[in-house]
């Protein structure tokens, strides 16, 4: 017969282990209902990374047998890997100014969660007052190593751990802004109200002129300013519920006016804190200019295609008439007296129709596409377009 405790572990295992995504929803409703998400982190990595160091110690135990958790009075918690979670935890908060009455009561929240889950997944009503009670002890160990490590009695190593943590938040902060200051590309954050929160040296530098790095960020020059000439298509941005949005628009900036590619993208946050957005701008002037630049030879070069077509049409047709005029103009020539009354009439023709003929002998010669005014219009400037006078 199978023994009930592994089989107690192997579901219980089983629920937790795939429903880390359920976890991570559950706790982010009760976080966000309760206002916890104003001091936590965005990004939904993270609230992965708290549920799966919380299973962590669980499962580990769950992979023998259910776990032994009831309490004693005189165990040490602080050697107890359920525990040990907690106590890390706390000490990290703790460096971060978080007090104990805040960390705790999102505990509890964490800890409705993974009831939440049994109740929701368990097989029967009795295993799931079982897997219940089982978590109920494993959230108590971790409250207990959790206020252990609170009451450290040395305030001076207290004090100092704080200093340290402030230290090192305090140049992460430095590391990101030099990081968002050095982005090639201008780059804004917009608040829920469509007006600008931060922008970067280069979106600085575009639309003021020059700038100094950082004088933005540590002045606020530019904070709260409406982005008054792309508010129309923020807002319709806002309303379309898309991630992010691309276009293109002509912008008076302080260089002119310039072609700028704008991209506008929700902000990555899943406690709803930053409801804005951030716009990354492309300059592509240069770019639109080589475009219509190859667009106009691409025309030039099909009106140069259909002009000698046209050309070696009108001297396949007109040679054929040209050589016969020429040759009843020698005949008759050949037949006339050197002082008949028609003879320099007949070499005036022959002389015409040899000057038709370098006419035609210039059209096969076409190789580009130049025109000259004739009245009202533009027509082909033979001579240039073939490079014979």
């Amino acid at each position: 017969m199978a023994n009930p405790s592994l089989t107690d572990a192997a579901t219980l295992y089983a629920i937790i282990a795939d429903n880390e995504a359920w976890l991570i929803d559950r706790i982010l409703f009760y976080a966000k209902r309760q206002g916890y998400t104003q001091y936590t982190s965005t990004l939904r990595e993270a609230w992965r990374q708290s549920i799966a160091g919380l299973s962590a110690p669980l499962l580990a135990a769950l992979e023998k047998s259910m776990p032994e958790v009831e309490l004693r009075p005189d165990e040490n918690y602080t050697a107890d890997p359920l525990a040990r979670f907690g106590i890390q935890e706390a000490r990290r908060h703790l460096e971060r100014g978080v007090g104990l009455a805040m960390f705790l009561g999102l505990m509890k929240y964490y800890r409705q969660s993974y009831i939440d889950l049994v109740d929701r997944y368990a097989p029967d009503p009795a295993g799931r007052r079982r897997f219940s009670l089982t978590l109920e002890r494993f959230f108590d160990r971790i409250e207990i190593g959790l206020v252990t490590a609170w009451n450290t009695p040395d305030k001076n190593d207290h004090m100092a751990d704080l200093q340290r943590a402030n230290r090192t938040i305090t140049n992460q902060k430095n590391k990101y802004l030099t990081i968002f200051e050095s982005f090639q590309s201008p780059v804004a954050v917009i608040d829920q109200n469509s007006r600008i929160d931060t922008i970067n040296h280069a979106w600085a530098t575009l639309f003021a002129g020059a700038a100094v790095p950082g004088a933005d960020y540590y002045a606020d020059t530019q904070i709260n300013q409406p982005a008054a000439w792309l508010s129309t298509e923020i807002d319709s941005f806002v309303a379309s519920g898309k991630a992010e949005m691309t276009m293109e628009k002509l912008v008076e900036t302080a260089m002119g006016s310039r072609n700028l590619s704008i991209k506008i993208k929700r902000m990555l946050d899943v406690s709803e804190k930053n409801s804005g957005c951030v716009i990354i701008l492309d300059d592509v002037t240069e770019k639109k200019k080589a475009e219509s630049a190859i667009q106009e030879s691409t025309r030039n070069s099909e009106r140069l295609q259909g002009a000698l077509e046209l050309a070696g049409a009108v001297c396949h047709d007109l040679n054929q008439p040209l050589m016969a005029i020429t040759g009843y103009a020698e005949l008759i020539l050949m037949d006339c007296p050197d002082d008949g009354p028609h003879v320099q009439k007949l070499k005036k023709i022959v002389e015409q129709v040899a000057k038709v003929g370098r006419i035609t002998k210039k059209l096969m010669q076409v190789t580009r596409y130049e025109t000259k005014p004739y009245l009202d219009q533009q027509i082909i400037d033979i001579e240039k377009a073939s490079g014979v006078s």
